[in-house]
């Protein structure tokens, strides 16, 4: 059973609350002023992950002449890592790219225009995957290279919005009933950790659904039928399975669909998720869902990196 929500708390945590980047798809930014200069990161890098939000910026369409070659297709993006010499690692950059799901950080990718031109945001993604692949280095010598295949979180929205809790291929043998939350929970923070090598893009499509459904599963199962945000009970029952009618909300973004971490998703009755997101105090009450869901999830802190 989770422990009750201190108001202290979640008043505390709702003041320091970082800032969320927010932008529009096929809009023009500037890298300086607009994205690494306000939000925190480096300003070369391709991959940039903020000191000040929970966010990674990407940076695409350039480096060619270093390896980096990108494939940009009509549902993915296949991003090559960091790494100028040698075979590349999983460290830094690349490492931040895997594990951002679990760590609940967004993957905000954005199109090089040329040294110092504005850059167009392409949207955001999440990495369903990772591979190898062979390029040649800075010094034109051959080497692996780690291609990361991102998905944009749009994909999973149907995941998101359906109203069922079944998914063909969700092949889990540790889903739990609805009452056996250590159980639900185990399998949505399995489900956002880092996988192996996987070059096939279906795979990683079905992946990024079963990771989706895991965590809806889960924080529907910790709220007990009442909203995350202002407790009322859920306003109806699925007329599907008879249970509370709650939608799953993630903190650390200002628009809806993709992957995170159980720690960052919430359960919430409708009037608050459009409060949320139209409501002239929108902000505000996301940093509070923001609090009282780490009040829930603190007595899991520390244990295998969750």
């Amino acid at each position: 059973m989770l422990p009750n929500v201190d108001q202290d708390t979640v008043q505390q945590t709702a003041a320091t609350a970082m800032e969320i980047p927010e932008f529009v798809i096929g809009r023009y930014y500037s890298r300086k002023k607009e994205i690494t200069g306000r939000f925190g990161g480096s300003g070369r890098n391709g991959i940039a992950p903020s000191r000040r939000s929970p966010a990674i910026f990407l940076f695409t369409g350039t480096g060619e002449q270093h390896g980096y070659k990108d494939r940009l297709g009509f549902d993915y993006l296949d991003y090559v890592g960091e790494g100028q010499i040698d075979n590349m690692q999983m460290i830094k950059g690349n490492l931040a790219i895997a594990s951002h799901a679990d760590n609940g950080r967004a993957l905000h990718v954005f199109q090089m225009t040329g040294k110092g031109k504005p850059c167009m945001y392409l949207g955001e993604f999440a990495c369903h995957s990772h591979f190898s692949d062979q390029g040649v280095d800075r010094n034109g010598k051959m080497r692996s290279v780690i291609v990361f295949r991102l998905i944009p979180v749009s994909q999973t929205l149907r995941c998101e919005l359906e109203d069922h809790d079944s998914l063909d291929g969700d092949d889990s043998t540790a889903q739990g009933k609805p009452e056996d939350l250590a159980a639900l929970r185990e399998a949505a923070v399995a489900a956002c950790r880092p996988g192996g090598p996987n070059s096939d893009p279906k795979e990683g499509v079905r992946l990024a659904y079963v990771r989706s459904l895991r965590i809806k599963r889960y924080v529907r199962a910790r709220a007990h039928g009442h909203c995350e945000l202002c407790d009322a009970p859920a306003p109806f029952n699925r007329k599907s399975d008879g249970t509370p009618y709650l939608e799953p909300h993630h903190i650390n973004r200002l628009s809806d669909g993709g992957l995170d971490h159980p720690k960052y998703v919430g359960a919430i009755c409708p009037t608050c998720h459009r409060l949320i997101h139209f409501g002239e105090n929108g902000q505000h009450r996301n940093d509070e869902l923001r609090a009282r869901i780490a009040a829930k999830e603190a007595p899991f802190a520390g244990g295998n990196g969750e």
